[in-house]
């Protein structure tokens, strides 16, 4: 039986997860009002919804409640990482005013079964519709706490932590733990099984926090390009200080960003490697960089033409997007040449992946034109930081990476070079 319950409650969450997601995906073509009309609906389903399953021995949970209100902030987080925050801020006026209005008409339907002559459905009382309307009250109430707090709080981690799991995951850690602990003791005081209930739930709504921050990452790394909001956290007129500040945000990136590729550029690298070289030494962890050059770029260019040169460029960058880690820095250095920064590489993690992104370029990467195909290839210099003895500093590193890419170019292109000398193609 419980392995039953657990398996139902994580299908639940998943096409809860895919629904959201799916919705926020067809908001090119739909719009966002089908996401925000399913939303209001879970509202109401976590407050008509009563159901309480038992997943093992003394611990009880509330699906609607552990599924439906962790997608709900899945929701809130989604359209304020990737939508401007007037979307977000419509979104939580929306939820609001719907769980306010659920709650009104839920406490003057109650009094419906105090009036003689009217038809009660078997099992509907006074008390349960009474505690319906209580449950959606003090959903009422928490949820402005919740929906602008998983942004304060998504806001203020992500000063602290650079990757999309662990700022998505802690703010729906964070806002599940605070909301579980208030709305259990509202709408469960004097129960003496409180203690058990809140723990359970807050367990449940934790483990559905954390596939949703999964499949949230997920979606941001291979549908939409990843990004990101930095702010002070301030309370105060939220709304319209995160507006101003991710319009800058969004105004930093298209400076930071190659506008053939689509990714970083020279400006951008300046600045990242200095900071990935710091980190490394505060840490004593290993770190490498890649220097890619595509080979004969200038006899493409000139054979081919500029139009046929760029497409072979957009390639060598899909490419090393492709095999990059979410820590991973790559951009576009000038040219034809890229550079990569791997996070906590050593040199023979550096080689591998600079060899399995030169031999998926030369077995696959091509152009086909009338006249024939062009094949592109890519030679690649690889230094790395606490292994590389001449190796100090970011000017260290990229010089280096810069004499072992021309080690690669003179013995004949199309090679990886990481230790003074080419690797076999």
């Amino acid at each position: 039986m419980y392995p039953i319950q657990l398996g139902l409650l994580g299908a639940e969450a998943i096409v809860m997860a895919a629904l959201v997601l799916g919705l926020f995906r067809s908001r090119t073509v739909l719009g966002l009002s089908p996401l925000y009309i399913v939303i209001g609906g879970f509202q109401y389903l976590e407050a008509s919804l009563g159901l309480r399953v038992e997943v093992a021995p003394g611990w009880e949970v509330y699906p609607a409640s552990m599924v439906m209100f962790t997608a709900t902030l899945l929701a809130v987080l989604l359209v304020y990482i990737k939508e401007d925050t007037r979307e977000a801020r419509k979104l939580v006026y929306g939820l609001v005013l719907a769980n306010a209005g659920l709650s009104l008409v839920s406490m003057l339907v109650s009094q419906h079964v105090q009036i003689p002559g009217s038809e009660v459905p078997v099992g509907v009382t006074t008390g349960s519709l009474q505690n319906s309307a209580w449950v959606a009250l003090v959903g009422t109430v928490l949820l402005p706490l919740d929906v602008i707090g998983i942004i304060l709080v998504y806001e203020f981690v992500s000063r602290y932590v650079w990757f999309t799991f662990g700022r998505a995951a802690l703010a729906l850690l964070a806002i599940v733990a605070v909301d579980n602990f208030l709305f259990t003791l509202s709408v469960q005081w004097g129960n003496p099984d409180l203690p058990r209930l809140m723990l359970s739930g807050l367990v449940g709504k934790s483990a559905a926090a954390l596939l949703y921050a999964t499949a949230l990452t997920l979606y941001l790394r291979y549908f939409e390009p990843a990004t990101a909001t930095v702010g002070s956290g301030d309370v105060a007129d939220v709304f319209q200080k995160l507006t101003y500040r991710q319009l800058y945000e969004q105004a930093r990136t298209r400076m930071t960003r190659d506008a053939l590729t689509g990714l970083y550029n020279r400006g951008y690298f300046d600045e990242a490697l200095p900071r990935a070289v710091a980190q490394a030494e505060r840490y004593q962890h290993p770190l490498s960089v890649l220097l890619v050059d595509t080979d004969h770029f200038k006899e493409i260019n000139d054979t081919h033409s500029h139009l046929v040169g760029d497409r072979v460029l957009k390639l060598v960058a899909e490419l090393l997007a492709e095999h990059a880690r979410a820590a991973d820095t790559v951009c576009r250095y000038g040219g034809d040449e890229f550079v990569v920064i791997l996070s906590s590489a050593d040199a023979a993690s550096a080689a591998a992946f600079a060899e399995r992104f030169r031999r998926r370029l030369r077995d696959r990467a091509q152009v086909a034109l009338p006249s024939g195909t062009v094949h592109i290839t890519a030679t690649v210099g690889v230094a790395t930081f606490l292994e590389d003895p001449e190796a100090h500093t970011a000017e260290d590193l990229l010089r280096l990476a810069d004499n072992r890419l021309y080690v690669g170019k003179r013995a004949g292109r199309d090679q990886v070079v990481w230790r003074d000398q080419p690797v076999t193609p």
